[in-house]
C-alpha cells in the first residue's frame, strides 16, 4: 500500500469514529432527558431547605401525587407531579431510560394548566401582566381563583437557629370579566356582585352557614355556581 492510499483510509477512518460518536451522543441525550422535548425542557429541581427546617415548600406535603399537564395545547397525564409555593414552581418527577430519578420544573412559558391530587390549577395573566399559578374552582363567567403561598422565617422558639416554613396562605378571588378581584371575607366577596344580586349571594351564604375564608372546596364551588345561575335568570 502506497503511502497516499495509507492517508486516504486513516482520514476514512477518522470520519466513521467520528460519525458514530456522534450517533452515541445524540443517543445517549435522548437517553438522559426524554423524547419530548415540549415537556421535559425545564431547569433541573435544586431546591433543598437546610437540614432541620420545619415543614415544606410544598402546597401539601412532599409526596409527589399523579396528575396531568396541559402545555401549548397538549395534555400529558400519569405524571407525577408536586407544586413547590415557596418558589411557586411546579416540579415534575420522572425516571429517565437509564433509570435515575430527576426531578425538573417544568417551564412556565407555555405551562396553560394542571391537575393531581383532585385540585386544578391554571396559569392566568394578573392585572401587572404578570402570569401567576391559580387554583380554580367553577366554570362560567365567575369563578373562584386561590393563589397559595408559604414564608420561610426562623423558628419563633427562644434561641432557636432552625428555619421553618408557615402553613399554606391562601388569598381569595373571584375571576369575572378578565378581573381578579380581591376578597377577604363574607361581605367582601358578596359585595363583588351588583345590587341585584347582591342580596341573592348574601341569603345564599347565611341559608347554608358559609365561611368563605374556612369553607371547603365543594361548597365555595357551590356558591360560585349558585352565583353564575344568577346571570341566567
Amino acid at each position: 500500500m502506497t503511502f497516499i492510499s495509507r492517508i486516504v483510509l486513516l482520514i476514512i477512518l477518522l470520519f466513521t469514529v467520528s460519525g458514530v460518536a456522534a450517533q452515541q451522543t445524540s443517543i445517549s441525550t435522548d437517553e438522559v432527558y426524554g423524547s419530548d422535548p415540549l415537556l421535559y425542557n425545564g431547569k433541573y429541581y435544586t431546591f433543598f431547605p437546610p437540614l432541620n427546617t420545619g415543614g415544606n415548600q410544598f402546597l401539601t406535603d412532599r409526596q409527589f401525587e399523579v396528575g396531568s399537564v396541559t402545555i401549548r395545547g397538549v395534555t400529558y397525564t400519569d405524571l407525577l407531579l408536586n407544586y413547590d409555593i415557596y418558589n411557586q414552581q411546579l416540579i415534575l418527577k420522572y425516571k429517565n431510560r437509564t433509570g435515575a430519578t430527576n426531578l425538573i420544573i417544568v417551564s412556565d412559558a407555555w405551562l396553560e394548566s394542571f391537575s393531581f391530587g383532585g385540585i386544578s390549577f391554571e396559569m392566568i395573566s394578573t392585572p401587572d401582566t404578570l402570569k401567576r399559578i391559580f387554583q380554580v374552582l367553577g366554570t362560567g363567567p365567575n369563578r373562584i381563583l386561590y393563589y397559595w403561598k408559604k414564608n420561610l422565617s426562623l423558628d419563633s422558639f427562644y434561641g432557636a437557629k432552625n428555619h421553618i416554613f408557615s402553613v399554606a396562605k391562601k388569598e381569595m378571588n373571584v375571576f369575572t370579566g378578565n378581573q381578579i378581584l380581591k376578597y377577604w371575607n363574607n361581605k367582601s366577596f358578596y359585595s363583588l356582585f351588583n345590587p341585584e344580586k347582591r342580596r341573592a349571594v348574601k341569603e345564599y351564604i347565611r341559608k347554608h352557614n358559609i365561611n368563605v375564608k374556612k369553607a371547603n372546596d365543594q361548597a365555595i364551588t357551590e356558591l360560585i355556581y349558585y352565583c353564575n345561575s344568577l346571570n341566567e335568570k
